[in-house]
């Protein structure tokens, strides 16, 4: 692994947050490429795209301390409170991530009077490329590991608990994120795509759906309820709340078009 591209005496340059560079950039430019023919929506994105980006990581480091308590509030001293605003310690939720975008979207959605299914659609696609870029910092960092295994393409990891060959989970994760982008880029000009909101529950779905699995083959370290790893209920509740909402939108008569 190579959790570290660079380092110049004081300066170090971690794989991971390049690689969440990267992954940012193209989340932004599939966003403008497809509201480039929309002139107010990229207004509307040049004016507060800084701002949603800060209340996705606001509420990522929320989460994550939140999940973590014990590292942060086990003594209550300085350090470890100001430990707290250290986001360059890798210490972000992506669910918390997730939940932070949609609450800061959806309050500007509201003021400009947007919609905000159109938005969580092309935010759904650029996501999905971007956490393509997320899971390769992972592989590079040696996090977000997997368990043991016989397959041949198990790797060791250094960094890991285990000292045998473990799945390359975040590898999997680049090929299921890689393949929901393919397929909503190609949803979006389709009849079912263009119905506002289709594409970030099929996107919800899809993610939600790999995502549980791949939890099953995970070996680091995380919170359990119920024998499930913390990251299985989220997608739980992410399944239940895209797929109800996609079986209510089914249930629902398009509106007739007018006649002259």
């Amino acid at each position: 692994m190579y959790p570290i591209l660079v380092q110049l005496g004081p300066l170090t340059i971690y794989s991971l947050w390049v690689c969440a560079a990267i992954g940012f950039l193209v989340a932004f430019l599939i966003i403008y490429k497809l509201l480039q023919k929309d002139r107010a929506s990229l207004n509307f994105l040049a004016d507060h795209s800084l701002a949603i980006l800060f209340g996705a990581i606001f509420m990522a480091r929320i989460v994550f301390v939140a999940e973590n308590y014990k590292i942060y509030f086990d003594m209550l001293d300085f350090q470890h409170i100001l430990g707290i605003f250290f986001i360059w310690d890798k210490g972000l939720s992506f669910w918390g991530g997730m939940l932070g975008l949609g609450l800061t979207l959806g309050f500007f959605c509201m003021k400009q009077k947007e919609s905000l299914w159109k938005w969580l659609d092309v935010m759904t696609i650029g996501t999905m490329a971007g956490l393509v870029f997320g899971n390769l910092g992972a592989f590079l960092d040696g996090s977000a590991y997997g368990n043991e295994t016989d397959l041949p393409w198990g790797i060791i990891v250094e960094n890991s608990r285990f000292s045998v060959p473990i799945h390359p989970t975040q590898i999997y994760g680049m090929i299921y994120t890689l393949a929901i982008t393919i397929v909503l880029w190609n949803l979006w000009n389709t009849s079912l795509g263009k119905k506002e909101g289709n594409i970030t529950l099929i996107g919800v779905l899809a993610y939600g759906g790999f995502r549980f699995l791949e939890e099953f083959l995970r070996g680091d370290e995380s919170n359990y309820l119920f024998g499930l790893r913390e990251a299985q209920i989220y997608c739980i509740i992410a399944l239940i709340v895209a797929g109800t909402l996609m079986y209510l939108r089914s249930k629902k008569p398009e509106p007739k078009s007018k006649t002259q």
